[in-house]
């Protein structure tokens, strides 16, 4: 089977929950929720309170492959279909892997310290440095040397976690009239959900591959991973996010020799939006038309001296929102 639509991952900052269809919430058991969990194939699925987003409690999936997981039951099913016909409504996943205690972030339910490697004092989290002045969430790239000294106050500094070693979630959805639909979301660069290692990754319904052919009434929920791993699942539901997008590069300007090279980095904000970010090194007919790279942190070195102006835009994957874009300027000297 093809992965059908492929998606990025997102920014948790800023994201709006007005109105939102809850799925699955950890604050009660699932049983209270008319919900039951079942293995599919060699995978294992379980209700666990070893780690919890809140309350006390998570689902714990154990897969191996793309076809082998857990699956989710809904003894209510949930209508989205009104909810499907807004463009702004996306189903948002809330997991933490198990390997995300590697940093030192803890795991971690309420009132109970972190586990995992590492994660042996309470929510735990390396420190954000990244670019000079404070650097990108989450730690990021080190600071000082090559980058040349940045604009002061950076980015701030959040508690990092460290990134899955599963590169793609599968969500298989099966709804009451029998029908299939699914998304592949990648996990690699996707968004902390605040701390103890909970990340988050979104899709828009509409974008969901064969959703609109359904009757958009869900009553089962598959997910696994591309490789043999365990993770928790926090939180699941369908979210409204209209938020604008916003974006900061870092550094804020420059003044290098001829030859540097030098890392851009970029926040975007956007919601629950899946953003994309391009960069233009030398933007000079201010169209967003001209990409040289493409991605959150990029690397450029200068061959020749003048005066630069560096334009990041930044977009929804789907082209649902207005885009952003946002310049510095820099001096290569010769």
């Amino acid at each position: 089977m093809g992965l059908g639509i492929v998606i990025s991952v997102i920014a948790l900052t800023s994201m709006g929950t007005q109105g939102s269809e809850v799925l699955y919430t950890p604050v009660r058991e699932i049983k209270d929720q008319n919900i039951s969990v079942k293995g599919w194939g060699s995978g294992v699925i379980s209700e666990t309170d070893e780690v919890a987003y809140e309350g006390t409690r998570s689902i714990r999936i154990s897969t191996r492959n793309f076809f082998q997981g857990g699956q989710i039951n809904f003894g209510t099913p949930v209508d989205l279909a009104k909810a499907q016909t807004n463009k702004s409504n996306l189903f948002r996943l809330i997991y933490r892997p198990v390997d995300s205690g590697a940093m030192g972030t803890g795991a971690g339910g309420a009132n109970r310290p972190g586990s995992g490697t590492g994660g042996s004092r309470p929510g735990g989290g390396l420190p954000g440095g990244g670019l000079p002045g404070g650097g990108l969430p989450g730690g990021g790239l080190p600071g000082g040397g090559q980058f040349g000294g940045g604009a002061p106050g950076g980015f701030g500094g959040a508690a990092a976690s460290a990134p899955p070693s599963f590169k793609m979630i599968r969500v298989i959805i099966t709804t009451t009239d029998g029908k299939k639909s699914e998304a592949y979301m990648p996990t690699n660069t996707s968004s902390s959900a605040g701390e103890r290692g909970w990340r988050t990754v979104s899709v828009p319904l509409q974008a969901i591959s064969g959703f609109d052919r359904t009757n958009k009434v869900i009553n089962q929920i598959g997910l696994s991973a591309d490789t043999t791993t365990t993770f928790y699942v926090g939180d699941m539901r369908v979210v409204s996010d209209s938020t604008p997008i916003r974006a900061e590069i870092s550094p804020k300007s420059f003044n290098r020799e001829l030859g540097a090279e030098m890392i851009f980095g970029a926040r975007g904000e956007g919601g629950s939006s899946i953003l994309k970010y391009t960069w233009d090194f030398d933007d000079t007919d201010g169209s967003d038309e001209n990409v040289d790279s493409e991605g959150q942190f990029v690397k450029r070195k200068f061959r020749k001296a003048g005066s630069y102006t560096i334009t990041l835009t930044v977009s929804d994957y789907f082209g649902l929102k207005t885009k952003y874009k946002t310049s510095i300027k820099g001096i290569i000297n010769g």
